[in-house]
């Protein structure tokens, strides 16, 4: 029969529900015969006589939601799976250990819908900015292979050897770099004590709860995803040609009383062109990048299943170019930075007896990089590029060879760099291996369940790296004959083969019982955990380092709450680590929260009509940190052998001087939060407060006096830090009509961090102490603008960086004490990581059309210009200028050399020029400090979804197919204007953040 014809048919089936188990009493209907209904049997099984196809059935039953399901032919096999339908307050949060009712939840817990997190990108972490509320995020290259976003759950809280989140998917600790999008089902953020609690001392800094899709109960469904992108750089810094920037070296020298740095007759031959091969004038930037350059990822998965078991299997690969400009010409093989990932997933549930249900989960990422074969990193490259001027060195001489430069002749261009020094190669692979029981215990008690986990980690790389390099030359002028003078400087090496390996592995396991039931108003949860890891790598150096490292701990969480209006929760983890000496090893980290919800109250909910949810929750809680030291067993004391002794023959030598007192740092938080739903829950707004004091943060102590006698300084719990701030999110829904529906979000985070105390030497004056100022805050001097002549030079404290002259930048004598040296410096402002960041987004659904934005904003950031990438002439021949320094208007032109007085100008952006270093005005100052505040609108997408019957594909078992076109960081607003004001701190010498264009198409069968 094709499409579109009709016949008449009896039809079969069975009703299931996600988790494969069969329904009885569910009604199915006939779309267009409202004479046709019957309902399932006890064993979910149903028949419907005579019923005209192509049709729709209509499944409904108590407590699922309604399901239509599409029937073609009678031969099509008819299984449909009914989702649990879950109020408002039955809808489930994952938090730790577990599940908890949303009503229920009094921790500061922030759940991301993983729709938000599905936007074409690299990694998961990229999506968290402007996303999440209660996440501080910074992407600081863009890089393949680097364009990661570095986070903090509610900013940076310590200063001690680790501050970064424990990130769990399917419970065990992952890379959410690793981790493809699409396999996403579920997405927490747990931010205070009473949520982080059950983890002990790895959740000291929040914890980030992921899981991935499993498979349901029913027919296959296969998803097929597939995109391509166009990438740029947006921004670049824009430097000067070889005829601007020799006029400014001149006047840079001239203006110090030095002779010119080029002749006329030079300045003529580089104004025209007339010897490239002594007097380039080469765009680095037009040469060794690309203006452009393609990306693609692809993505496919497969699940579905019964009774007996479900399955979840999925595969992605994603291909991304740099934007550098390999000469193809110049080698077989491809030296241009290149990243790969390729993803795989595999998760199946058995039901091995109706209570008992056994998981396989199989997951790993394949990772491979290429690179030019110069350096550790690409780093050299693209900082030779920013940094190379365009008159230094040709790409190549006309005799056909390559040029080098630098005082000794042995500086590389990055056109060599890029092509000639051969490339390194980088594999990655990780593995990891779930098993997992899951046992109902309602036959002992109602609400009673089991579960354990065991699961093996590897992770291993090979690196290889073949590198060569040509022959250079220096040219230093032409024979009489014309002929160009050049000096090898640098001698060919032949290619040559480096590699390394690494390896390492993780055990893991973990059991808990769960306890979750209801008698009559009251409701009783509890949580018993335990755990234990180890781990071993290849990488160890020495003994010490070769021990396995090891974590045990046992948790647990008691919960109640009366009519779900007032609740109570009480957390508790006894957690070991290696770190402490024995007996001391385990450490106590208890929390306590509780909730009160008036809208169960019947007065508010006949008074308060609009107020749908209003919830009080407030936590305080301890939780530890181990992670102090880079060291293993810091509490050892040791000693080296056959180390050089004080008189020069071997000895015995201090090693580590062991921490005797050694304890946890711990973090007391408190948190103080407010949820609203209002207008039938179209509309909702949560506000977290908290702050968190941190005790005992290792460092190295510095007071002590040398008559102890110590080569090496013990560390010790000395540090202390605060952090505090807000976050939260509002949303609003509304309904047009049936074709018009709006969402709008917007989430926010302000985090601010104060070192409470820093052991230092005793500074000379309160203000140089790291005590009592924000972590990070910049230093520097406090400018006063620029000498504006020999007087006001003569008449201000003695500047000791230097000589000065007028139009350098005069600074406060902050001590009073006349002489302006590192004495004066103070913090100053901010610093690089900001304190605020917020998300503004919408998402308009018309018809089949889908419009959705997000801004994404930071504040409360500040960094310093400088760097050859800024500084004009900082390293002599070496740095390149930037075209706003040609600008008259914004640096310092004494008027005898300018003839214009209006050129000796008070507010300029540059002092007086200096070639080479000028060691009063190069230093980080107030002068120099910026605002790396911005606006950014992260991305648009546009998508528009297909049904079957649109394109006549239901044949071939087509159910949608959804385009899409995606723009990624399409247009920023801030004060830095000259590159990405995300990596403002790197002054243009990094690899900058891409703008990307993305077609992609999602195929559902």
């Amino acid at each position: 029969m094709s499409y579109g014809q009709t016949s008449s048919s009896d039809l079969s089936g069975e009703v299931l529900d996600a988790q494969g188990a069969k329904i009885a009493s569910v009604t199915v209907s006939v779309l267009t015969q409202s004479n046709k209904r019957t309902s399932t049997d006890d064993k979910g099984r149903f028949v419907l006589k005579d019923v005209s196809l192509p049709n729709t059935l209509i499944l409904t039953a108590v407590g699922y939601d309604t399901l239509r399901l599409e029937v073609l032919t009678a031969s099509q096999a008819l299984r449909a799976v009914l989702q649990e339908k879950k109020g408002d307050l039955e809808e489930v949060v994952v938090v730790g250990m577990g599940t908890q009712r949303k009503v229920s939840v009094v921790g500061a817990v922030t759940t991301v819908d993983p729709k938000q997190l599905q936007s074409p990108s690299t990694s998961v972490t990229n999506m968290l900015g402007g996303v999440v509320p209660g996440i501080i995020s910074t992407t600081r290259s863009g890089e393949p292979g680097n364009d990661f976003s570095e986070f903090w759950i509610r900013g940076i809280s310590t200063f001690g050897a680790n501050s970064g989140a424990l990130v769990l998917i399917d419970g065990v600790e992952g890379n959410l770099n690793d981790l493809d999008p699409s396999d996403i089902s579920g997405f927490s953020i747990l931010k205070d004590a009473s949520s982080t609690a059950v983890y002990g001392v790895r959740g000291a800094n929040g914890v980030v709860l992921v899981t991935t899709h499993k498979g349901e109960a029913g027919k296959m469904n296969i998803t097929l995803k597939s995109n391509a992108s166009l990438s740029y750089s947006p921004r670049m810094p824009e430097y000067l040609g070889a005829y601007d920037y020799a006029q400014l070296a001149n006047e840079a020298r001239q203006v110090r009383g030095l002779d010119p740095r080029y002749s006329d007759i030079e300045l003529q031959i580089m104004k025209y062109g007339m010897d490239y091969d002594l007097y380039a004038d080469v765009n680095w930037q037009e040469e060794i990048l690309k203006k452009y350059t393609f990306n693609n990822q692809h993505y496919l998965n497969l699940s579905g299943g019964g009774k007996i078991a479900r399955y979840f299997v999925s595969v992605g690969a994603i291909d991304k170019d740099a934007v550098f400009n390999q000469d193809l010409s110049a080698n077989k093989y491809k030296t241009n930075v290149n990243w790969k990932k390729y993803n795989f997933r595999a998760n199946i549930d058995a039901n091995i007896t109706p209570t008992t249900v056994l998981s396989l989960g199989l997951d790993g990422a394949i990772i491979n990089q290429n690179a030019p074969g110069f350096g550790d990193n690409n780093n050299a490259l693209w900082n030779a590029q920013a940094n190379l001027t365009p008159v230094t060195v040709p790409i190549r001489y006309s005799n056909g060879s390559l040029p080098a430069y630098g005082i000794n002749g042995n500086e590389i261009s990055p056109y060599v760099l890029l092509n000639h020094t051969g490339f390194k190669n980088s594999n990655r692979g990780t593995t990891k291996i779930n098993f997992s029981l899951a046992q109902d215990l309602n036959s002992i008690t109602q609400g009673l369940k089991f579960h354990a986990l065991y699961s093996y980690l590897t992770n291993n790389g090979h690196n290889m790296i073949r590198r060569k390099m040509p022959d250079l030359y220096k040219a230093y002028g032409r024979y009489n004959d014309g002929t160009l003078m050049i000096q090898r400087t640098v001698s060919e090496q032949s290619i040559s083969f480096a590699k390394s390996t690494f390896y390492d592995r993780k055990h893991y396991f973990e059991s808990r019982l769960n306890y979750d039931r209801s008698f009559g108003d009251h409701r009783i949860g509890g949580l018993v955990h335990y755990y234990m890891s180890d781990f071993q790598t290849s990488t160890a150096d020495n003994e010490i380092n070769s021990i396995p490292k090891r974590y045990q701990a046992i948790s647990g969480r008691a919960t109640y709450s009366l009519k779900d209006t007032y609740f109570l929760e009480a957390n508790i983890g006894y957690t070991g680590s290696e770190n402490f000496k024995p007996g001391e090893q385990f450490g106590w980290f208890p929390s306590i929260a509780a909730g009160w919800v008036p809208t169960q109250y019947k007065w508010v909910k006949e008074n308060l009509s609009a107020l749908n949810f209003f919830k009080i929750r407030g936590s305080y809680g301890q939780v530890g940190n181990d992670q102090i030291s880079s060291r293993r067993f810091p509490y050892l004391t040791y000693v080296n052998f056959n180390n050089a002794g004080r008189w020069g023959a071997n000895g015995l030598t201090e090693g580590q001087i062991g921490a005797d007192n050694l304890r946890w740092e711990v973090a007391k938080k408190y948190n103080l939060g407010l949820d609203f739903q209002f207008f039938n829950n179209k509309a909702g707004l949560t506000v977290d407060i908290f702050k968190d004091l941190r005790d005992g943060i290792f460092q190295e102590r510095q007071l002590m006096p040398v008559e102890v006698g110590v080569v090496n300084k013990p560390f010790v719990n000395v540090g202390k830090m605060r952090s505090q701030g807000f976050d939260g999110n509002a949303y609003y829904n509304f309904r047009i009509n049936n074709d018009l529906k709006i969402t709008t979000r917007a989430n926010f985070t302000f985090a601010e961090g104060k070192v409470v105390h820093w052991d230092q030497d005793i500074p000379k004056y309160p203000y140089q102490s790291y005590s009592g100022v924000p972590l990070g805050i910049n230093r520097g001097l406090i400018s006063m603008g620029l000498f504006k002549d020999s007087v006001e030079i003569m008449s201000s404290p003695k500047q000791v960086f230097g000589e000065v002259l007028p139009g350098d930048i005069r600074y406060k004598d902050v001590n009073g004490d006349g002489v302006v040296n590192d004495d004066d410096i103070v913090p100053i402002s901010f610093s690089n990581t900001p304190k605020f960041q917020y998300g503004l987004g919408a998402s308009v659904e018309y018809k089949k059309f889908t419009l959705s934005f997000l801004f994404e904003g930071v504040s409360d950031v500040s960094y310093f210009y400088g760097g050859n990438g800024y500084y004009p002439f900082v390293g002599g021949e070496v740095g390149n200028i930037l075209t706003i320094v040609n600008d008259p208007s914004n640096r310092w032109i004494p008027s005898w050399y300018s003839g214009d007085p209006s050129t000796e100008n008070p507010n300029a952006r540059f002092p007086r020029l200096t070639y080479g270093n000028s060691a009063n005005n190069n230093r980080n100052s107030t002068f120099w400090q910026a605002d790396g505040r911005y606006v950014r609108l992260k991305y648009v997408d546009l998508s528009y979804r297909l049904s079957s019957d649109q394109l006549n594909l239901k044949r071939f078992g087509v159910q949608n197919i959804i385009l899409q076109l995606v723009g990624y960081n399409l247009g920023t607003w801030d004060r830095v204007k000259l590159w990405d004001p995300g990596q403002a701190s790197s002054n243009g010498a990094v690899y900058p953040v891409q703008r990307m264009y993305t077609g992609q198409i999602t195929i559902t069968f």
